[in-house]
């Protein structure tokens, strides 16, 4: 056959160059909010060590402040900002929370944020 009549199969030009460009976006989108979900995580699992460190059982607000403070500067956690922290007393013990919004530069003037809020409760 001459072509003549049949339909083309497949991507265009156009079409593959917008699918290069959708699946960039994606890996840059990844590649800027992977690292703020696993420092999330990270701040999750050092609340969670603090309330069940057996030393923190009975302690006191500071104490309890001065455990997550030392933990967050040795892990180098520079997204939680330390106003971010609540500690308030419960009939359980002495909860702890953690709510936090993390913004980060995507493209151009476009930003994400990602809000996070993370609590434990350190017992009597």
């Amino acid at each position: 056959m001459n072509g003549f009549g049949e339909r083309q199969r497949g991507l265009s030009f156009i079409g593959v160059l917008v699918l290069l460009v959708i699946g960039f976006m994606v890996v840059v989108m990844g590649m800027r909010l992977v690292p703020v979900y696993l420092e999330s995580l990270e701040v999750g699992n050092i609340i969670e060590s603090v309330a069940d460190d057996p030393e923190m059982r009975g302690a006191s607000r500071s104490e309890i402040n001065r455990a997550l403070n030392r933990r967050l500067s040795v892990n180098a956690l520079r997204g939680v900002d330390r106003d971010a922290i609540t500690l308030r007393e419960t009939g359980a013990g002495i909860e702890i929370v953690v709510d936090y919004e993390v913004r980060v530069a995507m493209v151009g003037n476009l930003d994400a944020v990602a809000s996070f809020k993370k609590t434990a409760v350190v017992p009597r």
